[in-house]
């Protein structure tokens, strides 16, 4: 039985697909300035005419990247939270998601957007839609009602920023006791606050 022909839709999915994924694997594994389209293309299996004919320029491949880190980043925490958490567990799987080997990719291209302007600008809508995602997600965290819409966005953000921070360090300074203490710190004091409201409620 012959197999069917994919259609010309299938096979720029296909190509696509190789093509981010290749260019996340050289940025986690090389760094974004070493990301060249030869090296993307020598890894994906597709000719440097191929990369042209679906993208631009090597920041709109940059840009897919980003938007596909987010979209595995969103989907594996989305899995994880189909039943609520409570406050601790919810912050070890948002650590444990920063240290992803995938969402190396996300700080290469935030250092990255420092000194490019356009790149900064393109992130944007990418970045404001993920952490949006990610809030609506963390909505499920047991004890996450007790707190209003701004204030939970900046509780949720502050969390993410704390292990943006935490992530980039300990590949200098790692420090496994102080890391797991922080864990247990963030999550008294989100179970205090948690407390806090309750009680005061009339």
């Amino acid at each position: 039985m012959s197999t069917p022909r994919r259609t010309q839709q299938e096979r720029r999915e296909t190509t696509i697909g190789l093509l981010v994924e290749a260019t996340i694997a050289t940025i986690a594994e090389s760094g974004y300035a070493k990301a060249s389209l030869g090296a993307i293309c020598e890894r994906s299996g597709v000719s440097r005419g191929g990369l042209f004919r679906h993208f631009d320029s090597r920041q709109d491949l940059m840009v897919a990247a980003a938007a596909e880190v987010a979209a595995r980043h969103f989907a594996s925490v989305e899995e994880r939270i189909k039943e609520s958490l409570t406050v601790l567990e919810a912050i070890h799987l948002l650590r444990e998601r920063h240290r992803a080997i995938d969402n190396v990719v996300w700080f290469e291209l935030m250092v990255a957007a420092r000194t490019d302007p356009e790149l900064r600008e393109r992130l944007k809508d990418t970045t404001k839609r993920f952490l949006d995602q990610i809030v609506v997600v963390a909505r499920r965290v047991l004890g996450a009602e007790m707190f209003d819409d701004d204030e939970f966005a900046l509780l949720v953000n502050t969390l993410e920023h704390t292990f943006d921070g935490e992530t980039i360090r300990r590949e200098l300074a790692p420090d496994p006791a102080a890391e797991d203490r922080r864990v247990e710190l963030m999550a008294e004091f989100v179970e205090f606050l948690v407390e806090r409201r309750s009680t005061s409620s009339p």
